[in-house]
C-alpha cells in the first residue's frame, strides 16, 4: 500500500532539513524566517500574508500528514530575561505569528481524516533558566495546536504537538539524571520516531495532545 502523502513546513535551513529528510517528506514550504526579516510591524505583517496567500494558491493536493517544524532556523544560547534586548523579544512575537499563519496553512491543507504534528523546541521547566523567548513561542504554539484540534475535529483531523529538547540544553543539568540515557535523542531517531507515532493510524485516538520526545527529561 502507498505511504500517505506529507506535506512539510519549517523554516529554511537545518535542523529542520533533517526532520524532513528522515520523515521523508514529498513537499516541503519553507516559512518566513523573523530573524531575517527586516523592516517595521507592517512589513513583517504583509510578508507573512503574502507567505499564506502563496501557500493556499491552486493548485495543491491536500496531503494526509502534515509536519510544522517551528524550530528556528539558528539557535540562540540561553541568555537572561533581563538582559535581552527589545529585538529578542520582537523576534519571538514574530515567531509565534508565523507559527500561528504556518499552523493555520497545515491545517487547511490536511486532507479530512489526516493528521497534523506541530514540533516544537521546549526545554523541562527544570532547565528553562535562559530560555524564555523559546518556551513562550512553544508553550503558545501548543496551545494554538490543542484550539485547531477543536475546531478541525469536525473533519477527523488530528492536531497534536510534539516538544523536543534539542539545543535549549543547560551546560549543567540540575536535579536527577533523565530516565533514558539517549537524552536529548535525535532528530532522525526519537523526534522522527515520536512524529510518525503521531501521524500514524495507531494513533487515531490522540488528537490536542503534547507527546515530549525528550528521553523523559520533562518528567
Amino acid at each position: 500500500m502507498e505511504e500517505p502523502s506529507l506535506l512539510f513546513l519549517a523554516a529554511c535551513g537545518a535542523p529542520g532539513d533533517e526532520l524532513a529528510a528522515a520523515l521523508g517528506a514529498d513537499e516541503r514550504l519553507d516559512i518566513p524566517d523573523p530573524a531575517a526579516a527586516g523592516g517595521g510591524e507592517a512589513e513583517w505583517q504583509r510578508e507573512l500574508a503574502a507567505w499564506e496567500a502563496a501557500a493556499l494558491a491552486e493548485p495543491w493536493r491536500p496531503a494526509q500528514r502534515v509536519v510544522l517544524c517551528t524550530w528556528p532556523a539558528r539557535a540562540d544560547g540561553p541568555r537572561r530575561a533581563l538582559e535581552l534586548a527589545e529585538d529578542a523579544w520582537t523576534a519571538a512575537e514574530r515567531r509565534v505569528a508565523s507559527c500561528f499563519v504556518a499552523l493555520r496553512v497545515a491545517c487547511a491543507r490536511c486532507a479530512d481524516g489526516g493528521s497534523v504534528a506541530v514540533v516544537a523546541e521546549r526545554p523541562a521547566t527544570l532547565d528553562s533558566a535562559g530560555f524564555a523567548p523559546v518556551v513562550m513561542v512553544a508553550d503558545a504554539v501548543a496551545a494554538a495546536a490543542r484550539s485547531l484540534a477543536l475546531g478541525e475535529g469536525r473533519r477527523r483531523v488530528r492536531v497534536n504537538t510534539v516538544t523536543t529538547q534539542l539545543w535549549s540544553v543547560p551546560a549543567r543539568l540540575h536535579g536527577s539524571p533523565p530516565p533514558l540515557a539517549a537524552f536529548p535523542g535525535t532528530v532522525a531517531g526519537e523526534v522522527a520516531g515520536a512524529v510518525r507515532l503521531l501521524l500514524s493510524a495507531d494513533a487515531a485516538g490522540i488528537t490536542g495532545s503534547v507527546l515530549r520526545a525528550d528521553c523523559g527529561r520533562a518528567w
